[in-house]
């Protein structure tokens, strides 16, 4: 993989409020070989708590009078399925905020201590994602995973610091079914302040999201925003499968608190995978059709910028010719991108076939491998 390997200094399990912090390690097992991992991010917290408390003094009332967009976009679709290349691309339209990577992390404190954080973030962010060579960078869009599970309040992606719970945390806040209605009432609330801090970090009043999980929470998002669109993309199940367990597997070597091998892994993509695509059938029909795209990822790549037209127009979204530019630029700025290459022996494709054939079946995909990247 090109890049510096990654490695980061701090679980950002550090940057929730210290409260929350406590509640979640003595909630979930952290294993000894990670009590050092542990200690700092505490640490991290703890000194992080000023500046949360400041940022809330400051800027609560501000936020709180943001208008929120009444037709959000959100980019959904199993990881490692096109999301962000498509998020990037929507991203370069002017009337959209989004959360960037800086933000992921330190949404508690944002706007206050970007001084001291933000230095701090941009020595230590690796070049590349640990997966693939997608660059990072702390303007550019990230997904919303990491900001809400750090805005106190138990996301999913705490899966990242306790991956034997992936279960739990699955049931809470991907399909809802292990949360009362008081904790998705808080959960949304704080995802209207991300969108806040977007909004106003950009002065911009469209918003675009990414984030894997939300597939299978469409119902709860129809209840924050009933005008919301949506872009569903799918991809080859076999590279999926592939790649998300290298995703995850490299992802969690930085930030997990509990020890999760490979084969462990790999039975997590694949339940996640059936759990995911499963919620997301289930649900879509409450989408009014002109409020959502499916997208092929293989067929989008073939052509980003037909791809992007195609969506604005059934979306109906304006300023596609605006973009037209921006659009331009960014894709010809991939076309040096250097892919990831997979290889895949006749017993693993077996394999793979054999526990998501019902995905194959159901996006019209043939058994055998014919793409390498």
């Amino acid at each position: 993989m090109a890049g510096r390997k990654f490695k980061i200094a701090f679980s950002t399990i550090g940057t929730v409020q210290f409260a929350t912090y406590l509640k979640l390690v003595f909630t979930y097992k952290v294993y000894p070989r990670y009590y050092w991992r542990c200690f700092i991010a505490g640490l991290i917290s703890v000194i992080s708590e000023p500046f949360r408390w400041l940022e809330l003094g400051i800027y609560s009332g501000k936020l709180s009078k943001v208008p929120m967009p009444k037709s959000p976009v959100f980019i959904i679709g199993h990881w490692r399925s096109g999301t962000t290349y498509l998020h990037n691309a929507i991203a370069q339209d002017k009337q959209f905020a989004f959360i960037n990577t800086y933000h992921s992390v330190f949404t508690n404190q944002f706007f206050v201590s970007r001084w001291l954080f933000k230095p701090l973030m941009k020595l230590l962010l690796p070049e590349k994602r640990p997966a693939d060579n997608v660059l990072l960078g702390l303007e550019l869009p990230q997904e919303e995973g990491i900001a809400l599970s750090n805005m106190n309040s138990l996301g999913f992606y705490n899966f990242f610091y306790f991956p034997k719970d992936w279960k739990s945390f699955y049931m809470q806040y991907i399909n809802g079914e292990g949360s009362s209605s008081a904790q998705l009432k808080a959960y949304g609330k704080r995802y209207k302040r991300l969108i806040a801090q977007a909004l106003l970090e950009y002065d911009r009043k469209e918003f675009v999201s990414k984030f894997p999980p939300n597939t299978g929470y469409i119902k709860h998002i129809l209840q924050l925003f009933p005008d919301a669109k949506f872009i569903y993309t799918y991809r080859n199940p076999m590279m999926v499968f592939h790649s998300t367990v290298h995703f995850f597997e490299a992802t969690h070597e930085a930030l997990k608190l509990q020890p999760f091998e490979k084969p462990d892994f790999e039975e997590m993509v694949f339940e996640l995978y059936e759990m995911l695509i499963k919620d997301y059938e289930d649900q879509k029909n409450l989408i009014p059709k002109e409020h959502l795209v499916e997208i092929r990822y293989e067929d989008f790549q073939k052509d980003p910028i037909q791809g992007l037209r195609e969506i604005y127009l059934s979306l109906g979204l304006d300023g596609f010719e605006a973009a037209l530019p921006e659009f331009t630029k960014y894709v010809n700025s991939q076309k040096k991108f250097e892919k990831a290459k997979h290889h895949f022996d006749p017993e693993e494709v077996d394999r793979i076939r054999e526990r998501l054939g019902f995905a194959f079946d159901l996006y019209g995909y043939p058994a055998e491998v014919r793409e390498e990247v």
